[in-house]
């Protein structure tokens, strides 16, 4: 058992620290496209739950940093929360978050956006993705957020949507305020937004923790924390104050 969580913190360390990994995302060394071709081998196409759950069987023996199933449970209690017709996710990797998110939109013509850097991880949850059968609700967009805040807007006009409903923040952890901030100079925040974040104990997230916890009158936040490898904690806020809005 020691052993065996020295070889995931290992594991860990490895794909938060890669100063590669700055200029492409996580970095890739195999794992990803291995889980992909478990699942693609074992779980009948379409079946967006028995992919989440082959996904969890895979990294049971071979760690990814995926959030599992104590967060994953999290993350979906709080889309079916906010229950969002358009919803954003930064940070995709392999796609497992991206088809939890999705699978729980159940409004019509409902959207999830999706931004990954890596050019290997986008591949793999785009056909993660397209197995689990989420492919016309799910968009990919390859870059970072603000690579990509144009095609944003795009797609926000497009939808005749005002604001993001839902956001889930997974990239890298000392992103998550800027991001944050330019989408909040971008006005797709709204009254109501749905604003998670994965994995805020680590110290690169401390600026993001400290925004909320210095303006409360603007986001009410709850925090969660996991023992399931490290000590880490999800954030689930709403956002609160009132944005000039993208679409009048």
């Amino acid at each position: 058992m020691a052993s065996e969580f020295v070889s995931k913190v290992a594991s860990y360390v490895t794909f938060s620290f890669d100063g590669r990994a700055r200029l492409t995302g996580h970095s890739s060394d195999g794992r990803e496209r291995a889980v992909l071709n478990y699942v693609q081998q074992n779980v009948q196409r379409g079946n967006a739950e028995s992919v989440v759950s082959a996904i969890e069987s895979f990294t049971d023996r071979s760690w990814m940093p995926i959030l599992g199933r104590e967060k994953g449970c999290l993350l979906d209690a709080a889309v079916q929360k906010f229950d969002p017709k358009v919803a954003l996710e930064i940070g995709t990797y392999c796609g497992y978050s991206a088809i939890r998110i999705a699978s729980k939109m159940t409004k019509p013509d409902s959207k999830l956006i999706c931004i990954e850097m890596n050019p290997h991880n986008y591949a793999v949850a785009t056909a993660m993705i397209e197995h689990a059968g989420l492919s016309s609700k799910v968009i990919m967009l390859r870059g970072t957020l603000s690579d990509l805040d144009d095609s944003l807007e795009e797609f926000m006009i497009e939808m005749t949507a005002p604001y993001f409903d839902f956001i889930f923040m997974d990239q890298f952890k000392d992103c998550y305020l800027p991001d944050f901030l330019l989408l909040q100079d971008k006005g797709m925040l709204g009254k109501g937004t749905g604003i998670v974040a994965e994995t805020i104990g680590f110290a690169e997230a401390q600026n993001y923790h400290n925004y909320l916890k210095g303006h409360r009158k603007e986001l009410e936040t709850e925090i969660y924390t996991s023992e399931s490898l490290l000590p880490c904690k999800m954030t689930v806020s709403t956002y609160i104050a009132n944005r000039v809005n993208l679409v009048s």
